[in-house]
């Protein structure tokens, strides 16, 4: 008697588990809504996706530069202060606004101008699998390289080059307007 309770006991919990990870999802599933939900805002904003950065280094209004290693959209609105390239270990203070959730029913754009300190990333280097936890937005990080003291940028930030709470929740982000401010040229 307690054999068979214990085997109806077990092939019951088995049946349970099945049954309630049918319905979670995988980290291929969330990959797949983000990939449709980045593609439907692309058409719907009319944005001009570059495979390639432009050799001129201008872009339209509405061109938007995919990098291939991390798939982060990005649009140089303005260059800034690029006689000094960043350095390693260079403090850079983040504003942004226009901060939007689109993958969600979320009207809401968000800002951190409100706040008296802006947000602080450390350069360490391009944002690759070995340097992107280092970052609290990767995203951020990515187009650094090519700008500078002053930069603005416009971005579609995946989920998995957000921050904590993006990537846990799994939701990528567009930001109408970052603004990049080098500790070294804020001192001078």
């Amino acid at each position: 008697m307690n054999k068979t309770y214990i085997l109806i006991i077990t092939i019951f919990t088995i049946i349970i588990s099945a049954v309630s990870c049918k319905d979670q999802k995988t980290y291929a599933d969330y990959l797949k809504e983000e990939t449709k939900a980045i593609d439907e805002f692309i058409v719907k904003n009319n944005l001009n996706i570059l495979s390639k950065f432009p050799s001129n280094g201008v872009f339209g209004d509405k061109d938007f530069y995919k990098d291939p290693e991390s798939k982060v959209y990005y649009n140089i609105v303005e260059y800034g202060d690029t006689t000094d390239i960043i350095f390693l270990g260079e403090k850079v203070f983040v504003r942004f606004m226009g901060l939007k959730y689109f993958m969600v029913d979320d009207s809401a754009t968000y800002t951190n101008n409100d706040n008296i300190n802006p947000q602080e990333i450390n350069y360490i280097g391009p944002v690759n699998s070995s340097t992107r936890s280092y970052y609290t937005v990767p995203g951020w990080a990515v187009p650094l390289p090519r700008v500078g003291h002053n930069a603005i940028v416009k971005m579609i930030v995946p989920f998995n080059m957000g921050s904590s709470t993006e990537r846990s929740q799994y939701q990528a982000t567009y930001y109408d307007r970052i603004e990049y401010r080098f500790e070294s040229k804020v001192n001078q």
